[in-house]
């Protein structure tokens, strides 16, 4: 079992990594390791998602059953990436639950363990909500193995304590950008049926899911997750309206993936990717700026191209007023100019005063 001394040192690890100059996958494999020294664990899945949807982006993993089968994981999951709550049971609002608690120490309640986890040799695992703001970032679900003990209050708090580090720095990552003007691939299409086979898919699909650097879970499953993840979403919602994530690429860039039930003819999704544009982005990097609504609004008159005055208008505040807070918006951002300001908020990394 883990001492408290083991638990300082990994806190004091992962402040490090924090400050790190690290890419959001790269931090995630090296925070696991550090975690799965603290409080043990010996299966991983780590999720990113897309605050304004909550969907599932960039799944990385260490667990075989979830990989081997991630459209029925998906398929048993919640809305918002979590388990479904068991029967009778609340879902839970603390950052930190453990299945053993939430069950009331039945753990065959919780469908996703009783007709996929358990089977695979899973125990008792910990479900951390990573926010930062009050926004969702990422996801992480850590397990052990059946013969192992069921996690303990000290385990769950431990990284409740750690939560708001974690989610202040994924959501950071997302702040960096790459400075050219790659157009990348053309958009791409994929087809699939109304259970996620893949149907069809356009050349141009398959460059994008290259360049998103996400390795598919198996064989039978050749998209990345989180395609799945949409689907399974869309699924379950009345009326089956689209949705859509905002993810980066493997080399920084941005892409957009639209997911919309096929209407017409056979039952199934069509899946689009292609790069996003600036209002794509904007609302997100906004938020991982840290920019409060006010300044949110202010950022996007700022974009249409508005005056200080003509802000001030539009807002029913003072021009004084409208000059503090874009003074504050420039400063959070690292930049001295409007033209920065979409530069920024379009994924790029120039900031002149970064």
């Amino acid at each position: 079992m883990p001492t408290d001394t083991a638990r300082r040192s990994a806190r004091s690890a992962l402040a490090r990594l924090a400050r790190a100059d690290l890419d959001n996958d790269a931090f995630r494999l090296e925070a696991a390791d550090v975690l799965r020294r603290a409080i043990g664990f010996d299966w991983w899945c780590w999720t990113l998602l897309d605050p304004g949807t909550r969907l599932p982006t960039r799944y990385l993993s260490a667990d075989a059953v979830v990989d081997q089968a991630m459209r029925r994981f998906c398929r048993l999951t919640g809305q918002d990436g979590t388990a479904v709550p068991a029967a009778g049971v609340p879902r839970a609002r603390s950052a930190v639950t453990a299945l053993s608690a939430a069950t009331g120490g039945d753990l065959r309640r919780d469908l996703c363990w009783r007709e996929l986890l358990g089977p695979g040799g899973s125990g008792d695992s910990l479900t951390a909500r990573l926010t930062a703001d009050g926004t969702p970032w990422a996801l992480l679900h850590a397990g052990r193995d059946s013969s192992a003990r069921w996690y303990g209050e000290d385990e769950t708090t431990f990284l409740a304590d750690l939560a708001p580090l974690l989610g202040g720095r994924l959501r950071d990552g997302l702040r960096a950008g790459v400075l050219d003007d790659d157009p990348g691939a053309a958009p791409g299409t994929i087809l699939v049926d109304r259970d996620c086979n893949l149907v069809a898919a356009t050349d141009q699909a398959w460059q994008w899911i290259a360049r998103l650097g996400l390795r598919p879970p198996n064989e039978a499953e050749p998209l990345p997750g989180f395609i799945y993840a949409i689907a399974a979403r869309i699924a379950g919602l009345p009326g089956r309206p689209p949705a859509r994530v905002r993810l980066q690429t493997a080399d920084g860039h941005w892409a957009v993936v639209h997911v919309a039930a096929i209407t017409h003819g056979a039952e199934g999704y069509a899946v689009t990717l292609e790069r996003a544009r600036s209002d794509d982005l904007a609302p997100l990097l906004m938020r991982a700026w840290s920019l409060t609504p006010r300044e949110r609004e202010v950022a996007r008159l700022a974009l249409d191209g508005l005056s200080g005055e003509d802000i001030a208008t539009a807002l029913f505040i003072s021009a004084h007023t409208a000059r503090d807070h874009l003074k504050a918006i420039f400063g959070k951002l690292g930049i001295r100019r409007r033209r920065d300001l979409t530069a920024v908020l379009a994924g790029s990394a120039q900031r002149s005063g970064a």
